[in-house]
C-alpha cells in the first residue's frame, strides 16, 4: 500500500492555492481519475476503482497505527541492510 499525505506549512507563501488544490484532489472526480491512472483505491468512500482493482475485491483497511510504521523504519531498515535488500 502507498501511503501519502498532503499538508500546508505555515511557511507556504500560497497558501490558498494550496488548500484549493488538495481539496481538487480530494473530490470524488480527481480520486476517480487518480486511482485509475495509478492502479489505487481512491481515499474518497464511494468513488468507483477501475475493474483492475474492482476483480481484487472490497479494500479492507488495516487497523495498524501508521505512527507504529515509523517507530519500526530504523530497524526495518537495519534489516533488510543486514539481509542484503535492495
Amino acid at each position: 500500500m502507498n501511503v501519502s499525505g498532503a499538508a500546508v506549512t505555515k511557511a507556504a507563501k500560497h497558501k490558498a492555492e494550496a488548500v484549493k488544490l488538495m481539496e481538487f484532489m480530494a473530490a470524488p472526480e480527481a480520486q476517480a481519475w487518480y486511482a485509475e491512472a495509478n492502479g489505487e483505491y481512491p481515499v474518497v468512500p464511494g468513488v468507483p476503482v477501475g475493474a483492475t482493482l474492482a476483480a481484487w475485491g472490497a479494500f479492507k483497511a488495516d487497523t495498524l497505527n501508521l505512527a507504529r510504521l515509523g517507530e519500526l523504519n530504523a530497524d526495518a531498515a537495519r534489516l533488510m541492510d543486514r539481509a542484503g535488500w535492495k
